[in-house]
């Protein structure tokens, strides 16, 4: 629970019948340990009917953007707001030693820079893929948020109308209070004639 999709982690010590601690005879190849994640979540999804699971990348067809790329862009964005702020704090007085630490900087980022774009092409179709998630998210959730505010809007005029018509009807009542009973009882006969409606 300690993201925005809660998620289940397996740990487990993969010990051989004869003792021994082997990965590779337990989970096999990639193909053998997709197979232990099916078997996994069949076995689990019995019991838990509500566990849901992601989708498999051999159906997506994404590959998994490994989390240093992440890093490795955090810490460029980084580096680029340092020189930028360097750069913009550039005047007649600091020039000189602005100037050779940003060229300093600039040498350390551009490899950097270059050697990041090479990585993030090999997940260009993964990534436009999940932009195109992202647009197709938002769109549902602003769909949401707008039914929200329409059932809510709906909802307090419904309150509204509901209070006006109870204080209409206590209204009411504390007038039939003050009516004279005697009058009550003419009016709901009909017997009500000019004279007793004049007093």
């Amino acid at each position: 629970m300690d993201e925005k999709t809660p998620h289940m982690h397996l740990s487990f010590v993969p010990i051989t019948q004869d003792g021994r601690l082997c990965a590779k005879e337990i989970l096999g190849n990639k193909k053998k340990l997709t197979w232990w994640q099916d078997e996994f979540w069949k076995h689990m999804v019995e019991k838990y009917p509500d566990l849901e699971r992601g989708e498999a990348a051999s159906m997506t067809g994404r590959e998994h953007i490994p989390p240093r790329l992440f890093k490795e862009a955090a810490h460029l964005t980084r580096q680029a707001k340092q020189i930028t702020d360097l750069l913009e704090n550039t005047n007649l007085f600091n020039a000189g030693k602005n100037t050779d630490k940003a060229v300093e900087l600039l040498q350390k980022f551009f490899p950097a820079m270059e050697n990041f774009q090479t990585q993030v092409r090999k997940y260009d179709k993964t990534i436009s893929s999940l932009k195109s998630d992202n647009v197709s998210l938002k769109r549902q959730t602003q769909d949401l948020s707008r039914q929200v505010k329409e059932a809510t809007s709906s909802s307090i005029r419904k309150k509204m109308d509901d209070a006006r018509l109870r204080a209409d009807y206590e209204n009411l009542q504390k007038l039939m209070g003050r009516i004279p009973p005697e009058i009550l009882d003419l009016a709901k006969r009909g017997q009500l004639n000019h004279s007793d409606r004049e007093r």
